[in-house]
This record gives C-alpha cells, structure tokens and sequence, in this order.
C-alpha cells in the first residue's frame, strides 16, 4: 500500500515545517505516570524529550533543589550532596532522605494559537548517606537519569487515501542507582567519587494511521534499553576566615560508551477509530546488542557561609555553580561493530546560584526566637541553561528561579555540644524553555518537590553519655 514514510517524521524538529500549512493541526498529548517503584519511570511530559536520550535530570532532592540545583562548592551537615561526592564527608549523621515530585507544563507555538497544559506526579530521590569516622562517609541514592514522555500529532489529507495522521508517542525512562563515597585526609580537603548504575527502558512509536478502514496503517515501535556503570568525581576545598566559612569545589563525569539494547518491531493494523487491529508484522528485530555513548561534563562552584558560635546551622550560605555538558559527544543506539551517526547536539552551559537562609540568625531582632518558621531553613535560586535542547540549529534557553524550605521536625541532643535534626523538605520552582521564535515551541512549567530528612548516628561512637 501506499503510506508516508516513517524517516519523514522522525524528528520533531520538522513539525514546525509543517504546522504553517493549512489545514494541519498539532495536538500535543502528553502521559502521566506515578511511580514508586525501583524500575525506571516516565517522569517527562515534554515533547523537547524526543531529543536524544530525552529529558535529563540531576537526582537530587528538594533541599538542592531549591537552591537552583547548586551545589558543588556547598557544604550542609544534614542532607546528602550528590552534586559532588566530595561532599559525602561533610555530613555528621547517617542520613535517609526521600521525595516526591509534581510538575506542570504548559506548551505553546504561539504563531499558531497552540495552548495546552500537562502534568505528572512521580518518585524523585532516595539516598541514604553515612559516616564511617570523621574522615570518610558515603552515600547510596537512586533517582531518575532521563525520560521520554510525549505524544505529537500531526494531520493531513492524501489524495491516494484521504486523511491520515502521523502520531509520534515516546514513553520510559532511565534511573541510576549510585554507590559513592569519600575522604578527607586533611581538613581542608576532600575527595569523592560515584559509580552510577544506569538502567531501564525507553519506547519509541511512529504511527500512520489512516482513517479510512479499507487501507493498512503502520507502526514502528523502536524498544532501547541500557544497564552499564558510569563514573564522576569530584574535590571540595574548604577553610574558615574569621566567622566565614569558604568552599571551593570541582567535578567531573567520565560519561563514554554504555552497554545497550534495541528491539525494533515494524507492523500494519487496521484503523477502527478505537483500537488498533494487527494484520501483518513487516519487520522484527530481536534483541540487538550495541553502545550508546554519554557525554562528559565538568563543573565548578564557590560557596562562603556565615557561621553562628555554638548553632548546628549556619545563619546563611551563598553558593554558585558553572557547569558544561559535551552533548556533542552524545551518541544514540549503535549495533555492535557500528557508529552511529553525528548528532546535532552542542555543549550545554548552566549557570545557577542559590542562597541558605535562617531569619533567627540573619535578622537581630529575631536571635532568641524559637517558633517554627525563624528556624526554619528558607532557600532562594536561579539558573539559566542554554544548549541541551533545540529546535532545528538554533538552542533553547531555560531559565528557572526556585524557592524552598527545611522545617525542623525533631531536635534531640545526642551529647554535650552535639544537636541533629530531622527536616521536612519543600521546594518549588518556576521555569521557562524557549528559543525566542514564535514559530518554535514554547514551555512554561512549575515544579513542587516534597521531602523529608531524617538524621541519626550510626557506626560512631559517643565521647559522652
């Protein structure tokens, strides 16, 4: 029979093209998924996902992230750094952290009218961290790597067979599973590294469907799935100035070759409007083994916080991260024996500072307040990334300015001079993607993330009693 051909729409950034003929509509459907569970998760709604290995994350909880995910020259004793394993060392607790995320998107081509609004709900961060002794400590999480999730629609009329719509659906994901660890061997100090676990599953589909019911549609279900280790590392310089305390700090992602796996799967099926009614399977290709290639990245941060005699917390910390991912390094599935092509990637550069905050220790007149919200933990950040996603040649801007907070739940002194808390975590955070053309889509979305910290000490020994 006579069908569109699936190359013609296999990447998203030819739908603009598209959309400025008459007659063409573009519906943007979006998945919703809730998941708890240790398998990978579809935790995008974005069509931006379609890109690459679609839309990434840091997997981090709520306490970075409402600091515009900054971290990497900041030091915090109750919570789990994994912006840089160096960090590992700075914490005094052994410490359980888990969240939850809901985020909320709004899409738009503004030339044409486009408006719709999607959202998910889904698991976030898991880690617990420990301290063997004062000069090493670790941490194991398990948060998402990347996902899929978008369903893009376009509509035309054939002279051959009439109306048909060309629909592309995206869904899965992958997560990573992280061992780290740390030491300090002066104090001034420390060396980390991680080992991630990357895993799960993505599915692509293209579909032409036909709407008349004497002729075949078409799919192609593309499956790629990866489970190998990667590696960064990362080094934090600390020291005190009078009642200041500074950090300076650096990682790297080694990134490289993962082992990979695709099944391709191509089949007609008849239209009844409804549900699909397979016919004839055209092509399938059992498990194919392969790379996939993740880029390196490197980044640095400054941090300088203000301490208070005697408190566990200190009164503010100010921190700034620079980053730069080498997303043209970035390679797609590639059977084994073969390279897969060029991509249109370039590197990506993220910009974010954020700002720790406690009004009992900032403003003077509220030094000997005790209710919840003076000593409470408040967070203030800002990002800005240009380079991770495209719409042809020309490179999205995101922008993002986050709020969050760390209500102390439980105080409990272990010994003279010794205080730990445990939190509940809130972030919130406001963002925007767009390359500036109105003919280009456009995201506006708004993230809430909800945690909780708890602190204890285990594998250390008590001076006093």
């Amino acid at each position: 029979m006579n069908y569109m051909p699936l190359s013609s729409f296999m990447n998203i950034l030819k739908i603009k093209d598209l959309v400025r003929s008459a007659g063409f509509s573009v519906a943007l459907a979006l998945g919703v998924l809730i998941g708890a569970n240790l398998q990978a998760q579809t935790n995008s709604v974005s069509p931006l996902s379609i890109q690459g290995i679609g839309e990434t994350t840091f997997g981090i909880g709520p306490s970075y992230l409402g600091m515009g995910a900054t971290g990497i020259g900041y030091t915090d004793r109750f919570t789990i750094n994994v912006l840089n394993p160096a960090g590992y060392t700075n914490m005094e607790y052994s410490t359980l952290e888990m969240s939850g995320a809901h985020r909320s998107f709004r899409h738009q081509i503004p030339s044409e009218g486009l408006d719709q609004s999607n959202f998910n709900t889904y698991f976030d961060f898991f880690g617990f961290g420990f301290k063997f002794a004062d000069w090493i400590g670790g941490a194991l999480t398990l948060s998402p790597y990347a996902a899929k999730g978008y369903n893009v629609s376009v509509a035309d009329t054939s002279d051959d067979f009439g109306l048909y719509e060309y629909r592309s659906l995206g869904e899965g994901g992958y997560d990573q599973f992280t061992i780290g660890l740390a030491v300090q061997p002066l104090k001034w100090i420390s060396i980390g590294g991680n080992a991630k676990y990357i895993f799960g599953e993505e599915v692509s589909s293209n579909k032409t469907i036909i709407a008349d019911s004497r002729y075949l549609s078409v799919s192609k279900t593309t499956k790629t799935g990866i489970s190998d280790f990667t590696f960064d590392g990362g080094i934090q310089l600390q020291g005190d100035l009078k009642n200041y305390h500074l950090v300076a700090g650096a990682v790297y992602g080694l990134g490289g070759d993962m082992n990979a796996r695709q099944i391709t799967t191509q089949y007609s099926f008849i239209n009844s409007g409804i549900v699909e009614t397979p016919v004839d399977t055209l092509y399938y290709n059992l498990t194919a083994g392969g790379t996939m290639i993740l880029p390196t990245f490197t980044g640095f941060g400054i941090g300088i916080s203000k301490k208070v005699q005697d408190v566990p917390v200190n009164a503010w910390d100010f921190v700034a991260d620079y980053r730069i991912t080498n997303w043209h390094e970035y390679r797609g599935f590639a059977p084994t024996g073969e390279v897969a092509p060029q991509t249109q990637f370039t590197s990506s550069e993220r910009a974010s500072a954020g700002l720790v905050f406690v009004p009992a220790y900032v403003v003077p007149q509220w030094s000997r307040a005790t209710n919840l919200l003076a000593i409470s933990r408040y967070r203030l950040g800002m990002s800005r990334e240009i380079g991770q996603y495209h719409w042809d040649a020309q490179s999205y801007v995101t922008r993002e300015v986050n709020f969050g907070m760390s209500l102390p739940l439980i105080y409990r002194s272990l010994a003279p001079g010794e205080q730990k808390a445990s939190f509940l975590n809130l972030s919130m955070g406001l963002g925007q993607r767009w390359d500036g053309v109105d003919s280009h889509l456009k995201e506006e979305y708004w993230n809430i993330n909800l945690g909780i910290t708890l602190n204890d000490k285990w594998f250390q020994k008590f001076r006093y009693r």
